[in-house]
């Protein structure tokens, strides 16, 4: 046959098969002008086949698109195709390294789920999910495509939820986002964290987002209703920042590109990442893509062309291949260049090798594909990979299940990867798209995670969906094989290789090679032990960090992994500002404290801090004296780096003075003296210095003590580390020299004393200021005998004095003789400019600021000779905002000093921190000190600390999401909200539109007041029914004096159904009562019901019986460790709990009134012998008790410390023990405890063990060096009523009534309230944590769901405790209406919660006046002198003074006050809870409908009103009738403090009783 002759039948059979004339088909025009679809072009393939005897591709004729390249290439074939060689590779060493991934799919939420799928042979795909599109419902035109099209595809359940707090943003602005950018922003967190790369760490640097996106579904959405077209939809639906939102959201400064080439989009962008990751562009890269179908749109037009499968699944390479189905999918991927993944020790999950992206050029048309450049982007691909195309294992192809591309991709395949392959060894093809569809411009990276997690698993899933292979493809000649049944990988060349290919509908090809990785990572050792760990968990909030540590704490508890594994994996996710760290050696331990910071408590072995601190910690290098014997010997055993850097600073002390400090260090017959401590400890430093560096922590400020100045230089920049050593020896040397050619006679002494400069300067003789530590705290030398002289007669003066053990007088005229060879010794040494500031104790008051260059051979002389103004600089920190100083040394012996100054300058807060400690574990103060500078915002690298080595799956950031989606409601002529007005007669309005319009029923009423009256305020409201998804929505108007009613009805064929009501009012009401809202009685008269009364009764129980009860209820103590002799007030006796004994003694036993001041100052004891002989009818004597004499401590009794008030049940009964059997009541659960007697120790330990329920020893009881230690000890075992934040106070199966605590006080106080109730009434008392109302009350919900089983509640509280009631109230309601777990409140108990009728205003005038106010009752009170630091009131506020004051009575030693530390931690709750109940708005809660029983005392009592003048009037319904609808006041006798004692509480309990009977047994009341 010719050319002409087939030129001829080709006329004809097109003519035949479109029904256009012979005479007007041209050789030279596309076939596809004439009508030709694909289908038809495969069809004349097979007829030609016949025709030409000869094999041919089926897409040979949409290859060779017009009749005269067709026929031309039938008749004059290309040889068949030789393999190429390969080309050179583009760049060498340009490997990229897959370090982490996340994905979101249908039928799958995250890339294990997707695996689990794929391994399965599961597919994603189904029919459309209720809701979806539902906007579209008023367009009928639209509403009908939908019903009627093909709308089945790969469906993500949930596209509209989004933690939008957590990336800072707005309600508004995360509805006004399109969807697409909310969950990138998710997955690239994911992703992150998946790859162990904390964005915290990413913050500034040259980190790259690139990713592909194509369709705007949403911004059609907000653009069809320009009501909701709000301004931040500018960018909310701009394709362009899809990548932005991400760079900006984190502060990645790479390039930020979003990528658009349809179905490849997300390939190239891969690609793009690659190439910026080998030039340079980007040093990490997150590269990936997105598609959700938020709009019907696309889908229901592909559909209509016949595009969509109407099996409603994509048949990839398969012989009944119909077609596609649409798919949202979201994929990122975490790139570093191999070389940087491999020093970081990353997890390299797999290598790209190399890419390609091209174009299809002028193809058959525009979206139509283009074989040759198909195989074209093949061979660039694997050109720039390096890789044979003959050594692919797999291709994840583009797949799409189409009868013309599924033969077009596969023969581009075969001709480069096939040509030149043995039959034993096909490329086998697979396609995500078979399991979720065709994701679009995610298809690629959903690939590129498919194969990934293949590699990692080494199986390569099944190709779903294939039937048998498409009869247009040649298979075997293309060495092609469907992947149909799961399978091992092959590794044809040794190792896996793999290519993923997209190609989008506009000519976009793009081509990605992948291997698997077969490296080494590089190493990092250990530089602590790893039997005790360190676990980071932080959240951008307090809530959010303690749902990481319960998290973390179930995974640890059900999992059991090794610590040390969890440590490494913890350690590099993200740091946010919220932090806490906790320390643990056992499973038990970790889990037990991460469960405490879940609860937001903090104990040993955890630090913990809300936000960070700025500026940073200032190292302080302290001088001689530090050194002890086995110095450096631990940190040796532990640390390869620390010993590394101590044997290169031996090397230089080897040849400046001819020994060795390891020397010294591994032969313990060897001792330290002048010379060697001095070098010693300076190279210590030094080493420490360089060891923390590597953990990420360096100083922002650094401070010398004397010797320590050499190290500080070093550590500020200032000097080399080979300087720091040349200086530290021939310094030491000469000293050395010097004592040592001093006879007995010419030695010298030093001594600290407590003296003023001026004192000094005063004295008579040769004594010398040498170290001013701080204030009362200054070291002097001089002669020997003088120095101890001096000593003697401070010490008969009543003064501090302590002589030094040394033998020379540093820093006085006694070194002058050796200050000429110093210089001589160290000149030419280099001083090089400051990095870090300097707070020189040299220059007095100076501060050296980075850049300056201070360190020349005077500053070393100064050093030597001048007196060392260690306050000054102590000070100077201080000033320049530090808050935290770290001593480095082999053994803190500075912080004394350091503490006194912060004392002295007001900064009680300042964290005084040691590196290390004589007798403690290096591991252990260093992860303490670490920890605590981690939570203070240090970037600290807890990797670095414990090295390589696995990695678990630890519960990734659980995102708190709530639905996000526009208003937008596109329609066809359909009017907006409240929809088409009609005008009825009198004055009635009416509205229709139809439900999907609205939100939400109170929408409707809203808009409808505003059409009607606008400016108009909704006063109630009240829903009756759901409203209906879809139908007719009419409202009616009705007018009237005063405001408006408004009624929303569904319709529903011929009948309505009432969905909501309301009222609304354009008037201001001011005070009038509100409509629905209970008025409140100008007074009434104090409740008068007959009650049992509660009394002692001598034939039941004894006097002291009873008395122990009563104090230990109002206490919080078991009566069993109550110490009958020890003064009440040393057992943390207040103000508040002393009241309440006493209204409760004259209540039980009807006694005549007993004084408060007797009270306080009595054991329980005393109280005892007072009530019994009052009860006898004698006279009460209290003034023995009054004055009773407290024993002076011993003079060689340790220094007890901070005290730290019981904070649980366990540490009060081993507070309580301590005191029974010592006859001393110890300063606080943390302060360190004094000898006791092998007898005393076994009584306690046997009581111990006898109430705890596990052993306690002896032994146990003289090594604990605080009670926290033995309270540790017996909490696993004590069953202590108080599980979390809730107190068990009776547990039944009944109604349920939590109570919440009082201001500054424990839920204790409802114990007598708990035996008012019926015994089937469950009690719970809600205690105390630290933060604001709304996050209290948000720490609560969990366990308040927990306790409450599903049954209704009463929230109850006194005072403070009525508040967080309320707020709770509000949080379940909140919680109901988003549709989360929740509980049903029945009601709320409201024990004298009020506040004044007129408020404090809130000015600067009024706060200082109540500080006043505070200052005076804490003096008259208690004798507490502490005088509020004006200045900073008006300067920094409130806020701030509260803080200093917390860090006052947390840290100061109570016994200085005469005080016990509960009094102190009592003051300062009770201020904190008073201020939040004072200054909280009762309108925020105008939403809560649940009925209120308030009770009311007569008046608050004289105590609060003495703060507070104001409560002196309030008002009888204490400010809650202008937002409680159902509100019922009982009035009860007595002021304030007696509300929860005997005889009030029996009236409380008793209306209590009525209301549950009524609200949720469902009975009626006899006298309601």
């Amino acid at each position: 046959m010719t050319i002409e002759q087939l030129r001829a039948w080709l006329r004809d059979w097109v003519a035949q098969a479109t029904g256009v004339s012979p005479e007007e088909i041209l050789d030279s025009k596309p076939l596809e002008n004439y009508g030709l679809s694909s289908r038809d072009a495969v069809v004349l393939s097979g007829e030609l086949e016949n025709l030409l005897g000869t094999r041919l591709d089926a897409t040979v004729a949409y290859e060779y698109p017009t009749i005269e390249l067709l026929a031309d290439r039938l008749l004059n074939a290309p040889a068949a195709p030789q393999p190429e060689e390969r080309t050179p590779r583009i760049a060498q060493g340009s490997d990229v390294a897959v370090i982490g991934l996340s994905g979101r799919f249908p039928g799958a939420k995250n890339a294990q789920e997707f695996w689990s799928m794929l391994a399965e042979s599961r597919a994603g795909t189904g029919p459309l999910p209720v809701g979806r599109w539902s906007e579209y419902s008023a367009d009928p035109v639209m509403s009908e495509k939908i019903a009627q099209q093909n709308t089945d595809g790969g469906y993500i359940e949930d596209i509209a939820s989004f933690d939008a707090e957590f990336f800072g943003l707005s309600p508004l602005e995360a509805a006004n986002m399109d969807p697409q950018q909310r969950i990138l922003l998710e997955l690239v967190w994911e992703a992150l964290e998946n790859a162990g790369l904390p964005a915290n760490e990413l913050r500034g640097t040259q980190t790259g987002v690139y990713m592909g996106s194509t369709n705007n579904d949403y911004g059609m959405l907000i653009a069809a209703d320009s009501a909701e077209m709000h301004p931040y939809a500018l960018t909310g639906i701009s394709s362009a920042v899809v990548a932005n939102r991400i760079s900006y959201a984190l502060d990645f400064r790479g390039p930020s590109i979003n990528v658009d080439t349809a179905c490849s989009s997300s390939l190239v962008a891969v690609n793009q990442a690659v190439k910026d990751l080998r030039t340079g562009s980007a040093d990490v890269a997150l590269a990936g893509g997105v598609n959700i179908l938020a709009a019907p749109h696309a889908s229901t037009a592909f559909s209509e062309l016949g595009v969509t499968s109407p099996t409603s699944a994509i048949h990839a390479f398969s012989d009944d291949a119909d077609g596609i189905v649409r798919a949202d999918a979201a994929g990122v991927l975490v790139l570093k260049r191999l070389e940087d993944a491999e020093a970081d020790g990353d997890d390299i999950l797999a290598v790209i090798k190399g890419s390609a992206v091209n174009s299809d050029g002028h193809s058959n048309g525009l979206t139509a594909p283009n074989p040759e450049a198909q195989e074209d982007v093949l061979r660039r691909a694997y050109a720039d990979a390096g890789v044979n195309p003959q050594d692919v294992d797999y291709i994840e192809a583009h797949g799409t299940g189409t009868i013309l591309g599924d033969p077009i991709e596969a023969s581009a395949l075969g001709r480069v990867l096939g040509a030149g392959r043995g039959a034993d060894a096909p490329i086998l093809l697979g396609s995500a798209k078979t399991n979720i569809g065709h994701s679009e411009s995610a298809a690629g990276v959903v690939g590129l995670i498919k194969v990934i997690q293949a590699m990692r698993n080494d199986v390569i899933p099944a190709n779903i969906n294939y039937s048998a292979p498409n009869r247009y493809i040649d298979f075997e000649a293309e060495r092609l094989e469907v992947v149909e049944d799961p399978r091992e990988w092959p590794e044809y060349s040794g190792r896996k290789i793999a290519g993923v290919s997209g190609f989008g509908f506009g000519g976009t090809n793009a081509h990605v090679v992948l291997t698997d990785y077969r490296g080494t990572p590089a190493e990092r050792e250990p530089q602590l032990s790893t039997e005790t760990v360190a676990l980071p968990v932080s959240g951008l909030l307090p809530s959010r960090r303690a749902r990481a540590a319960a998290l973390l704490a179930d995974f640890i508890e059900a999992e059991k992994p090794a610590l040390v594994d969890v440590a490494r994996t913890v350690a590099r996710r993200n740091h946010s500002r919220s932090r806490a760290v906790v320390m643990a050696s056992s499973t038990e331990e970790a889990v037990k404290r991460l469960r405490q910071v879940a609860e937001g408590k903090v104990s040993v072995g955890i630090a913990a801090a809300d936000s960070p601190q700025v500026p940073g910690p200032v190292f302080v290098y302290s001088g001689f004296g530090s050194q002890h014997r086995k110095m450096a010997k631990d940190m040796i055993a532990l640390s390869p780096q620390f010993t590394a850097r101590l044997e290169e600073l031996d090397k230089i002390v080897d040849f400046e003075s001819g020994w060795s400090i390891l020397d010294i260090v591994n032969d313990d017959a060897q001792t330290y003296d002048t010379e060697t401590a001095q070098v010693a400890i300076t190279a210590i430093q030094i080493a420490v210095t360089d060891l923390l560096a590597s953990f990420g922590v360096r100083p922002a400020g650094v401070m010398g003590m004397s010797m320590g100045e050499i190290a500080a230089a070093y550590a500020a920049g200032g000097i080399s580390a080979e300087d720091a050593m040349v200086i530290a020896c021939h310094r030491a040397r000469l000293m050395g020299e010097g004592e040592a050619s001093l006879s007995d006679a010419e030695q010298g002494a030093m001594a600290v004393v407590e003296l003023s400069a001026e004192d000094i300067a005063a004295l008579d003789g040769n004594i010398e200021p040498a170290v001013y530590t701080g204030p009362g705290m200054t070291t002097v030398g001089g002669p020997r005998q003088e120095v101890l002289d001096l000593v003697e007669k401070l010490d008969g003066e009543g003064k501090f004095a302590r002589a030094l053990n040394v033998k020379a007088a540093g820093h006085t005229s006694a070194v002058d003789p050796i200050l000429g060879e110093l210089h001589t010794a160290i000149a030419g040494m280099e001083a090089k400019p400051l990095h870090t500031p300097l707070f020189s104790s040299v220059d007095k008051g100076t501060v050296y600021r980075p850049g300056t260059t201070v360190h020349d051979e005077d500053y070393w002389l100064r050093m030597t000779r001048h007196s060392v103004y260690l306050q000054d600089a102590t000070e100077a920190a201080f000033a320049a905002g530090h808050n935290q100083l770290v001593e480095i040394s082999p053994n803190p012996v500075a912080l004394m000093g350091l503490m006194s100054t912060a004392f002295a300058v007001g900064k009680a807060d300042a964290q005084l921190l040691y590196a290390l400690k004589r007798k403690v574990d290096p591991t252990e103060s260093l992860l303490d000190l670490l920890s605590k500078l981690y939570v203070a915002g240090m970037p600290v690298d807890f990797g670095a600390v414990f090295g390589s080595g696995a990695r678990v799956e630890a519960p990734y950031t659980q995102f708190n999401r709530q639905r996000f989606w526009t208003n937008a409601r596109p329609s066809a002529g359909v009017s907006g909200l409240p929809g088409a007005r009609v005008n009825l007669p009198e004055g009635k309005v009416a509205f229709s539109t139809n439900a999907d319009q609205a939100p939400s029923a109170l929408a409707i009423v809203e808009a409808a007041a505003e059409a009607v009256k606008p400016g108009a305020r909704i006063i109630a409201t009240e829903e009756h029914a759901d409203l209906p998804p879809h139908g007719e929505v009419t409202t009616v108007v009705n007018q009237s004096i005063g405001g408006m009613s408004v009624a929303v009805y569904a319709v529903r064929g011929a009948q309505t159904e009432l969905v909501a009501e309301g009222f609304a009012s354009a008037l201001d009401l001011g005070a009038a009562p509100i409509p629905g809202v209970a008025e409140v009685p100008e007074s009434a008269p104090a409740a008068t019901e007959e009650v049992d009364a509660v009394r002692w009764d001598p034939t039941e129980e004894t006097v002291e019986d009873r008395l122990a009860l009563i104090v230990s209820e109002s206490m919080g103590y078991d009566v069993s460790d109550l110490p009958r002799e020890l003064p009440l007030i040393d057992l943390g006796l207040d103000s508040l709990m002393g009241m309440r004994i006493k209204n409760r003694v004259e209540n039980d036993f009807q006694i005549p009134p007993l004084q408060v001041q007797a009270l306080r100052d009595a054991s329980l004891a005393d109280v005892i012998a007072m009530v019994e002989e009052a009860v006898a009818g004698g006279n009460v004597d209290t003034s023995e008790i009054a004055s009773a004499d407290t024993p002076a401590p011993e003079e060689d009794e340790p220094g007890q410390g901070v005290g730290v008030a019981p904070r649980d049940a366990s540490e009060r009964m081993v507070f309580g023990t301590w005191a029974t059997f010592t006859g001393k009541a110890a300063a606080g659960v943390t302060s360190a405890l004094p000898e006791v007697s092998d007898e005393v120790a076994t009584q306690i330990a046997e009581r111990l063990t006898e109430r705890a329920g596990i052993e306690v020893t002896a032994q146990q009881v003289h090594e604990a060096e605080a009670l926290e230690t033995l309270a540790d000890l017996v909490r696993e075992g004590l069953e202590t009523e108080v599980e979390g934040n809730i107190r068990v106070l009776r547990e039944a199966d009944g109604p349920a009534v939590f109570m919440f605590h009082p201001a500054g006080g424990t839920t204790v106080v409802y114990q007598p309230l708990t035996r008012r109730l019926p015994e089937d009434v469950a009690v719970y008392g809600v205690e105390r944590v630290e933060g604001s109302l709304e996050e209290r009350a948000e720490a609560y919900i969990e366990d308040i769901l927990h306790y409450a089983r599903g049954r209704k509640v009463v929230l109850g509280g006194w005072s403070f405790g009525g508040a967080l009631a309320y707020e709770v109230a509000y949080q379940l309601h909140q919680r109901t209406q988003r549709g989360q777990d929740s509980a049903d409140v029945a009601f709320i108990a409201l024990l004298d919660t009020t506040q004044p009728s007129n408020p404090a205003p809130d000015t600067p005038e009024e706060t200082r006046a109540r500080w006043e106010r505070y200052a005076a009752f804490a003096k008259k009170t208690y004798g507490l002198d502490f005088e509020p630091p004006y200045e900073m009131l008006e300067t920094m506020g409130e806020d701030a003074l509260m803080t200093m004051l917390a860090e006052f009575l947390a840290t100061t030693d109570a016994s200085e006050h005469g005080l016990a530390a509960g009094v102190l931690e009592h003051q300062r709750a009770s201020f904190v809870d008073n201020q939040i109940l004072a200054k909280i708005d009762f309108h925020r809660w105008a939403d809560v409908t649940v009925p209120v029983l308030l009770f009311r005392s007569e008046r608050m009592h004289d105590g609060a009103i003495e703060l507070e003048p104001r409560y002196a009037e309030i008002d009888p319904d204490g400010g809650w009738g202008v937002i409680v609808k159902d509100l019922e006041i009982v009035q009860l006798q007595g002021d304030h403090l007696a509300v929860p004692d005997e005889p009030a509480i029996g009236i409380v309990g008793k209306h209590m009783d009525e209301w549950i009977e009524e609200k949720i047994r469902g009975g009626q009341a006899d006298n309601r």
